[in-house]
């Protein structure tokens, strides 16, 4: 899935590459207080369908102890450490689980002097951990967005719904016995049966939840003068007439659209599919999920970047059927994905036709993109590769329309190819190449623009490094993730 995702964020870099948009869109850190570390244990109530439990969440982290108006303030080495008693494990995960890896995605209340902003610490990732005599305790950790604040004032951060994207399995075992009627001789490692990933509905079983972190802004001129008593002057009437801003990471986050229950059509591109290694077993899974990829773009002619899919407007996500075609072999593990982009028109902005601004909407038309996730012992891979057009519309020079048709596009599909090395299920950095081909179609009263796009955009060499999200399932929205670095 995650390389679903990655494809989906390539099919956008591929694109807006083309474009040639010439956005630096990186946000400033900051400086960023540690200084106390802190745990808290609360009781969550745990679902898988119909299925509900009761489960101990530890939460522990370095948080800051002060700041500023204006400073951005995060927690450093944050982790959700779920507890699955056995009875837990029997009733929510998969018959005969043994180990859980995945990804946690938490949802925190941040507040101060009456106003509050929800933060979606998503993409903490869990290595995968085998069960012992008291079940299963696997550890999310990951970076958390940063949190600013414009007034003085005491920042709360409590914790709301957990959700956990688990991949559950039995670690796999040598020496064991064949079933009865099994064709294996004895002593080889039988490959684990594949299976979907899980989703699990956490919410605190006690409202509030509990309470993370607390640390008190102070103004830099003022640094003695903190609020001590009701009376204090952040609690005016004019400040709860006009409450402070509370800004969670360098922006607020886009909605992604809700997963659709059913997988997608399409098929997957057999010339992008490895060979299975020998005496593998071939299956299928089929699963509904969905997946935003955001990241940059850069054109070689131009030597800049754009964002591409950016996450704080509307970004689309990649709707996959989950391994349509599995492969499974002793310490090998592949699931083929199929996954569909949908992308809106973007709006960009470049130069071109002698160094005038111009400005175009892009629309994305990619066929169906070919998902392949391998695990290779403790190695994963993730490549997502698929062929697309990029139509160009709506074109304006110094603010003036230029006509250029509705068949503006490239002269043919050209092709995206993206890897990197990581779980799929987790998410992590893509990165490629595309070449742009020639413009056609572009023009109008027998004026051909083609020549003028062409000589602007197209060409090899441009790169493109995309972050993936996590996974969602079907009936849930999927996170959108931070750009990544450059």
């Amino acid at each position: 899935m995650g390389g679903a995702f990655d494809r989906r964020g390539a099919a956008i870099a591929a694109a807006l590459g083309v474009i040639a948009l010439l956005l630096g869109l990186v946000p400033a850190s900051g400086t960023i207080a540690r200084d106390r570390e802190t745990g808290v244990q609360a009781i969550y109530d745990c679902a898988a369908g119909s299925v509900h439990r009761a489960v101990t969440v530890g939460f522990t982290g370095v948080h800051p102890t002060g700041g500023r108006p204006g400073q951005p303030l995060r927690a450093e080495r944050f982790a959700v450490r779920p507890e699955l008693t056995p009875d837990a494990v029997a009733a929510l995960l998969p018959p005969g689980t043994t180990e859980v890896s995945g990804t946690a995605r938490l949802a925190v209340e941040v507040a101060q002097n009456g106003a509050s902003a929800r933060a979606d610490w998503a993409g903490l990732v869990g290595p995968a951990v085998g069960a012992g005599a008291d079940g299963l305790r696997p550890v999310f950790t990951g970076e958390v967005p940063v949190i600013t604040v414009g007034s003085p004032g005491e920042v709360t951060l409590v914790a709301g719904e957990l959700t956990l994207m688990v991949q559950a399995g039995a670690a796999p075992s040598s020496g064991s016995t064949p079933a009865p009627g099994a064709s294996e001789s004895p002593g080889a490692t039988q490959p684990p049966t594949p299976t979907a990933p899980l989703e699990l509905n956490c919410l605190p079983a006690a409202a509030p939840g509990p309470r993370l972190a607390a640390w008190t802004v102070t103004e830099p001129s003022t640094p003695s003068t903190a609020p001590t008593s009701p009376a204090a002057p952040s609690m005016s009437a004019d400040t709860r007439t006009h409450k402070p801003a509370i800004q969670v990471g360098p922006g607020p986050l886009a909605t992604a659209p809700v997963c659709p229950a059913d997988p997608p059509a399409g098929e997957l591109d057999p010339s992008r599919l490895p060979k299975p290694p020998p005496g593998a077993v071939e299956g299928h899974l089929g699963a509904s999920l969905c997946v935003v990829a955001v990241g940059y773009a850069t054109v070689h002619k131009l030597g800049s970047a754009m964002v591409v899919n950016d996450p704080h407007d509307s970004p689309g996500p990649m709707h996959l059927n989950l391994g349509k075609r599995t492969v499974s072999a002793p310490d090998y593990d592949e699931s083929d994905s199929v996954g569909l982009l949908r992308f809106p028109d973007a709006r960009s902005t470049f130069l071109a036709f002698g160094f005038q601004p111009t400005s175009a909407r892009v629309s994305f038309e990619p066929e169906p993109v070919t998902v392949v996730n391998i695990r290779r012992g403790e190695t994963f891979t993730t490549t997502i590769a698929y062929r697309q057009y990029l139509r160009i519309h709506d074109v304006r020079v110094n603010g003036v329309p230029m006509e250029v048709g509705p068949r503006c596009r490239t002269a043919r599909p050209f092709d995206t190819a993206l890897s990197g090395a990581y779980n799929f299920l987790t998410g992590g950095i893509l990165d490629g190449q595309i070449t742009i081909p020639p413009f056609a179609g572009c023009g109008s009263r027998g004026e051909d623009l083609s020549p003028l796009f062409t000589a602007a955009l197209s060409g090899p060499g441009n790169a493109v490094r995309i972050r993936q999200g996590q996974l969602a399932g079907a009936g849930s929205a999927p996170p959108v993730p931070e750009l990544p670095r450059r």
